[in-house]
């Protein structure tokens, strides 16, 4: 049982097509997108996020299309990655309004394909995260909860306390695969293959990994 008063880490996911950013940003395209680690909640939304792996300019065109988007500005370009500053409003009963009812931290946000978004959400109490699954639920906004831990638990461990769920799996199987080696054992394609996603999300699992895991080791306390 979660104590009432302690700050709880949840992770789910849910369809693009079931809330309006994941209509707005990833629904029936190939682009991928990161939201910075820390997205700013209070009345309003205003993300923050990296957009890759497709026609960015028509990206842009798209979205500033939308009703919904005051402004999209374009605050960096590294390599093939676009980092953005989107200034909209969210729709009443929206997915993110739950965001702000409960006053929650989100710690990630990632759209790696057409389908899914998943989240890796901060709420300071049981309070917060029953107010969320209320709005979720009163809304008719389709959720799938994965890991949740509380941060004595997330404290425990290097590996539990930095990692999702998905990015544990993909660096154990990338491991024991052999990928690391040189020369490596097996491809990308073969990993992708056997973990049943397509070769960029993989890659992107496994690269959001080993940069979680090196900040973790290596700049903490620095």
């Amino acid at each position: 049982m979660i104590d009432g008063l302690m700050a709880t880490l949840v992770e789910f996911s849910l369809p693009a097509t079931d809330f309006t950013p994941g209509r707005l940003l990833t629904a029936e395209t190939e682009i991928q997108i990161e939201f910075e680690r820390i997205v700013p909640i209070n009345t309003n939304v205003i993300p923050l996020f990296w957009a890759w792996n497709d026609d960015l300019d028509a990206f842009e065109q798209r979205v500033r299309a939308d009703d919904h988007v005051h402004e999209l500005s374009e605050i960096e370009q590294v390599g093939d990655r676009r980092l953005y500053l989107l200034n909209w409003g969210i729709p009443d009963g929206g997915f993110f309004e739950g965001f702000t009812e409960a006053e929650t931290i989100i710690r990630s946000a990632y759209g790696y394909d057409t389908q899914t978004w998943e989240f890796e959400v901060l709420f300071p109490s049981q309070e917060e995260l029953t107010t969320f699954h209320n709005h979720c639920r009163d809304n008719e906004i389709p959720y799938t909860v994965g890991r949740i831990q509380t941060l004595t638990e997330v404290g425990d461990g290097l590996v539990e306390s930095v990692l999702t769920e998905k990015q544990r799996d993909a660096l154990l199987l990338a491991l024991q695969q052999g990928y690391f080696q040189t020369p490596r054992q097996v491809t990308l394609s073969e990993l992708a293959d056997e973990f049943n996603i397509s070769q960029q999300p993989l890659s992107d699992l496994i690269r959001r990994g080993n940069e979680a895991l090196l900040e973790r080791a290596l700049l903490d306390g620095s």
